[in-house]
C-alpha cells in the first residue's frame, strides 16, 4: 500500500472515543513540528539509501569485474547537498516553532488559576487555516489570547511600549501585524459563537508576551486589543465588570467545547 493511500484510509477512520480530548496548548505547533521533522527524515533515508550504494560500488571497484562507482557516487554527493541545504531552512523553522510552542504552554500554565475565579479555559482553537492560541470564558466575557514568544538579545531591554496603535520596542522598530491578528481571530471567534443565536457576544483581542514587560503609553479607553505579560492578565480581568451570567458562560464554553472536538472526531484515527 502506498503512503498516501495509508493516508488516506487513516483519515477516513473515525476515533472509537465518544469524548475526544480536548486540544493542548501548542497543539498545532507540536503537530507542524512533528510534520518538519518526518520530512527531514525522508530526505535523510534517500541520501542514506544513495551513499550506501555509492560505497557497494566502490567496494566492487576493488573486485575482480570492477563497476563504475561514479555514477552513484555523484548521485550520493548530489543528495548529500540537496538534504544540508534543506536541513538549513528546516532548522531554523523547527527552533522558531518550538519557541512558540513552549511559549503557549507557559501561557497555558499561567492561564489555569483563572479557573478559581469561574473561568472556563480552552487551548488550540482550529479555525480555518489558522488556530487560536487559547480562549478564556468566564464573568468578564470572552477574551481571545494570542500568545507572541520573542526572543530577548543578552543583556538587551525586556521592554515594550504599546499605545493602542502600534507595538514599539525600546530600539524604535515598532509592529502592528500582532494588533490586527488579534483582533481578525477576535471577531473570527465571536461569529462562530453568534452563529445561529439570538444572543450577541462579543469576544476581547488579548496579545500577550511572556517574559517581556509591557508599558501602556496611550489611554486603556483607546486599547481594544490588551496588550501585557500574561502574569499581568488575572488582575487586568479582576478590573473588569461582570457580563456574563453562568447561563451564559455555560452556552459558550459547550459551544467552544463541541468545536474543538469536531476536528478530531470527524479526522482521524483509531
Amino acid at each position: 500500500m502506498s503512503v498516501s493511500a495509508w493516508n488516506t484510509n487513516r483519515q477516513l477512520r473515525r476515533s472509537q472515543l465518544k469524548t475526544p480530548p480536548l486540544r493542548l496548548p501548542g497543539q498545532s505547533l507540536e503537530e507542524r513540528i512533528s510534520e518538519l521533522q518526518d520530512t527531514f527524515m525522508q530526505d535523510s533515508i534517500v541520501t542514506v539509501f544513495l551513499i550506501l550504494i555509492a560505497g557497494i560500488e566502490w567496494l566492487r571497484w576493488w573486485m575482480p569485474t570492477p563497476s563504475n562507482p561514479f555514477p552513484s557516487t555523484t548521485l550520493a554527493v548530489a543528495a548529500i547537498i540537496y538534504t544540508w541545504r534543506k536541513r538549513l531552512p528546516f532548522v531554523s523553522m523547527i527552533r522558531n516553532l518550538r519557541l512558540g510552542r513552549d511559549g503557549e504552554r507557559v501561557v497555558g500554565e499561567l492561564l489555569e488559576p483563572l479557573r478559581g475565579k469561574g473561568y472556563r479555559v480552552f487551548h488550540d482553537i482550529p479555525g480555518a487555516n489558522f488556530n487560536i492560541d487559547h480562549a478564556i470564558v468566564g464573568p468578564a466575557g470572552i477574551f481571545m489570547i494570542e500568545t507572541k514568544t520573542r526572543s530577548k538579545l543578552t543583556g538587551g531591554s525586556h521592554k515594550m511600549f504599546y499605545d493602542g496603535q502600534a507595538i514599539r520596542l525600546e530600539d524604535g522598530r515598532s509592529f502592528q501585524k500582532p494588533l490586527k491578528q488579534a483582533r481578525a481571530q477576535a471577531q473570527w471567534l465571536a461569529n462562530l459563537l453568534n452563529d445561529g443565536r439570538g444572543t450577541t457576544f462579543t469576544v476581547r483581542p488579548v496579545v500577550v508576551f511572556p517574559e517581556w514587560y509591557v508599558e501602556r503609553t496611550g489611554p486603556r479607553s483607546m486599547q481594544d486589543v490588551w496588550v501585557l505579560n500574561p502574569k499581568a492578565l488575572g488582575k487586568f480581568l479582576d478590573h473588569e465588570p461582570q457580563v456574563l451570567s453562568t447561563d451564559a458562560i455555560n452556552a459558550v464554553s459547550h459551544a467552544l467545547t463541541q468545536h474543538c472536538r469536531r476536528p478530531i472526531t470527524e479526522g482521524s484515527e483509531e
